[in-house]
């Protein structure tokens, strides 16, 4: 089955006032987006530092703290931040994850990139820190269900969700804020609360590509009969049926 991927479905991410030079991809622009201006931020995982100067360059942040953990990055991160200089703007860490920021260093912490389990591991080392943020913002790989869970099980509640297409992929970016979280369906926390109630405009491809990708990996396990197997033939057609619920409801839906 051929791959759905979402090269021809690009859309506009926002506003986009950009440093001379500094062109983020849109996935990040969707992140920048999302920052608050005016906030002292923190770019967990910065690897080139790309999200830091755009965000210190453009005037969103007035200070922005790029941290990385692996030395080689922190070193392109430095370099890249003295090339564009932004050193009194941007301070570059060398650090793992929270444990390089003191509790209130910052109001906004960004982790864009990183899977989703890392991110919640993350979140967690440092419950000090996290408690004394305003916002998050996070851009995980993987499935972002779980993580939705965790934030609201640690006091956070999702303020907004976006979904944008980068290079045949899809990207979803949250915002949160501390707050009690209103109590969700497990279809509303494993595809995006926020996604659904506004009816995103990529969500229909985005699910296609899902259903697409299930169809797939059920097809793969049509030989297997164990109990594992068929648990999981089980999970795969309840999610699939799920998503095709949500299909017949978003606009554009082919009436039966």
């Amino acid at each position: 089955m051929a791959d759905l991927t979402c090269a021809s479905r690009r859309t506009n991410p926002g506003p986009c006032h950009q440093p001379v030079g500094l062109h983020l991809p849109v996935r990040l622009q969707a992140v920048a987006n999302l920052v608050p201006p005016g906030s002292i931020t923190a770019d967990i995982g910065t690897d080139h530092a790309y999200l830091p100067l755009y965000l210190a360059g453009s005037g969103r942040c007035p200070r922005v703290i790029a941290v990385e953990a692996a030395p080689g990055p922190y070193h392109r991160a430095l370099d890249a931040v003295r090339g564009a200089g932004l050193i009194g703007r941007v301070e570059v860490r060398l650090g793992d994850g929270l444990q390089a920021l003191q509790p209130g260093e910052v109001d906004t912490a960004v982790m864009a990139g990183l899977g989703a389990l890392t991110q919640q591991e993350i979140l967690s080392a440092r419950p000090d820190v996290r408690q004394a943020l305003r916002h998050l913002v996070l851009q995980p790989q993987g499935e972002a269900g779980p993580l939705r869970r965790y934030l609201a099980g640690a006091g956070w509640r999702l303020e907004e969700e976006d979904l944008v297409c980068d290079a045949g992929h899809y990207y979803i970016i949250m915002a949160a804020g501390q707050g009690a979280s209103p109590a969700y369906s497990d279809l509303e926390w494993r595809l995006g609360p926020l996604l659904l109630q506004r009816r995103h405009p990529l969500l229909k491809d985005y699910l296609l590509y899902k259903k697409e990708k299930l169809t797939a990996a059920v097809q793969q396990l049509a030989a297997g009969r164990g109990q594992r197997a068929r648990q999981r033939r089980e999970d795969l057609h309840r999610l699939l049926a799920e998503i095709q619920e949500v299909l017949a409801w978003l606009p554009g839906a082919a009436k039966s």
